[in-house]
């Protein structure tokens, strides 16, 4: 028997972004009630277009959201490859039915705010689910024994059987838990922008993803709600910032790091307005995760590089793997079990996590290239089958 039969008291998940929500319908079709607790005035999410590989569309398929999302997301055929400094097409990677068929899930890409936007209409059709507002947490207590309780700026008080920290890289559940454990600085900014299909620049504005790699900066592009808008996302390299939030810098910065690029591509990045530079954070996977009824997920525990494009999907992964074995738990308000959840939980995420950084790091390096090493890189992309380039990803996208 789950712990939804025995359970009294709700999980409390603080955070209301993909893997906050994804955790309450999680938990929800499990038959166990939770409460979401998001600081600011309503659910939303910053930034432009996020991509959702197999290994998520899989665990949001088994949620009864593949339908929804087929309407607001594209899947693309494919991800061209090119070369910055002379503008050539290397290779690409197969996607589309190919990719479905060998991992039974496709890849797609969407706005940020209509997965949000999906996921919210999913949690509120749920009885079992509570949402709130404005319920920023100031400090959590537990004594072992009894419930955990979660108290808020405004001076409310919740109590719950767990207390899960969904709320990011500078999560505030992280830093009541352990103090010495911070993000660090990557010294890269994510330039980000979201335009109307229209607004393009048809260099920009293709139906498949593009990549363009070159030193010490590269640019991604794919289309999302439905195809009708263009996410442009450009890494460079950056002053260390004091925080991961969206920033108002110069645009010229970004133009300055792409001076050497093929002039058509240049050129077309120069058109583009309302660039919005976000600093990217490293929070390496560490240990424990959790401390007595009190467990981090997503960010929160591992904000990764994103050049496996799989922030979302790692903190979707934890979500049902985290409502899986607490609705299997005998009682999740025993101290045994609960502590044989949250270890197993703690021990197959982090192992993941660690790889998918590792991995990421590399694709870094890879993408970044420069000099022999870019020459070498472009030669093995020109002479490696595009079925081969997919079928390295068969670790990540089977699981």
């Amino acid at each position: 028997m789950g712990c939804g039969a025995l359970q009294t008291s709700p999980i409390l998940i603080i955070g209301g972004g993909v893997g906050g929500l994804t955790l309450a319908l999680s938990l929800a079709k499990r038959g166990v009630a939770c409460q979401v607790f998001e600081q600011s005035a309503e659910f939303s999410e910053f930034g432009a277009g996020i991509q959702l590989s197999p290994n998520a569309i899989r665990r949001l398929k088994s949620l009864g959201l593949e339908d929804k999302l087929a309407a607001f997301a594209t899947a693309p055929d494919k991800i061209n490859i090119h070369d910055s400094i002379d503008g050539a097409e290397l290779s690409h990677i197969p996607l589309g039915a190919m990719a479905e068929a060998r991992y039974g899930a496709p890849y797609r890409v969407i706005a940020r705010q209509h997965l949000i936007s999906l996921l919210l209409e999913a949690v509120s059709d749920e009885p079992l689910v509570e949402l709130f507002t404005n319920k920023r947490l100031l400090h959590l207590f537990q004594d072992g024994q009894s419930l955990v309780k979660a108290v808020m700026e405004d001076e409310s008080v919740y109590e719950g059987a767990l207390l899960i920290g969904a709320d990011g890289v500078w999560s505030r559940v992280r830093t009541l838990l352990n103090r010495q454990i911070t993000p660090t600085q990557t010294g890269l900014i994510a330039w980000r922008a979201l335009l109307p299909e229209r607004d393009a620049p048809a260099l920009l504005s293709k139906a498949d993803t593009n990549v363009w790699l070159g030193p010490a900066a590269h640019l991604v592009q794919y289309r999302v709600a439905g195809g009708e808008k263009i996410n442009l996302v450009a890494v460079t390299k950056g002053e260390a910032r004091p925080r991961s939030w969206a920033e108002d810098l110069p645009a010229e910065l970004l133009f300055e790091q792409i001076r050497g690029w093929h002039k058509p591509v240049r050129r077309a990045v120069m058109e583009v307005g309302g660039w919005q530079a976000w600093p990217l954070m490293l929070l390496k996977p560490f240990r424990p995760w959790f401390k007595g009824r009190a467990v981090l997920m997503g960010d929160a525990c591992h904000a990764i590089v994103p050049f496996l494009a799989q922030g979302a999907a790692m903190a979707i992964e934890d979500a049902v793997l985290l409502a899986d074995l607490i609705a299997n738990s005998e009682d999740i308000n025993r101290e045994d079990a609960r502590d044989i959840v949250l270890t197993h939980y703690e021990a197959e995420r982090y192992r993941r996590c660690r790889r998918v950084l590792s991995k990421s790091i590399y694709n870094l390096q890879f993408y970044h290239a420069k000099g022999a090493l870019r020459h070498v890189r472009n030669g093995m992309l020109r002479f490696t089958p595009p079925k081969f380039l997919l079928r390295q990803y068969d670790w990540l996208y089977k699981e």
